[in-house]
């Protein structure tokens, strides 16, 4: 299975779970929040994603999603993560989430590759599409 976490900061995360749960009915299994509090050390932010990846089952995988590369949550990824059970993308919006819960059961490299397409493709300039059929279909 592959584990996708959220890796935020404060509030962040859990919205993003309430909207899965919105368009769901109920929280995806597999889906684990972390957020980084404002006044947390980040030692203590580096031991609870290190805590999630000790209890991942062998063989399993995670996909950390990251809300802003280059921030607090993101900088407590370490470069030391075994990059055949872990793979981390930043920029999270709601597409990239569906996208790489519909592409998780192919795998990581899938669950990964599906993220970075669904953070693209749903930035849309919705007024300059407006007339496109794709949008009206849709």
């Amino acid at each position: 299975m592959i584990t996708i976490v959220l890796l935020t900061h404060a509030g962040m995360g859990e919205a993003f779970a309430t909207a899965l749960r919105h368009i769901f009915g109920t929280m995806p299994p597999g889906l684990e929040v972390l957020e980084i509090l404002s006044d947390q050390p980040p030692e203590e932010g580096r031991r609870r994603l290190w805590g999630l990846l000790e209890k991942m089952p062998e063989g399993d995988a995670m996909l950390i999603l990251n809300d802003l590369y280059g921030a607090t949550p993101a900088n407590l990824i370490p470069a030391i993560l075994p990059e055949d059970r872990v793979a981390a993308v930043s920029g999270l919006n709601l597409a990239m989430l569906l996208r790489a819960l519909s592409r998780r059961s192919e795998g990581l490299d899938a669950a990964r590759q599906g993220a970075l397409e669904g953070g693209v493709r749903g930035v849309i300039d919705i007024l300059a599409r407006r007339n496109t059929p794709e949008l009206r279909e849709g």
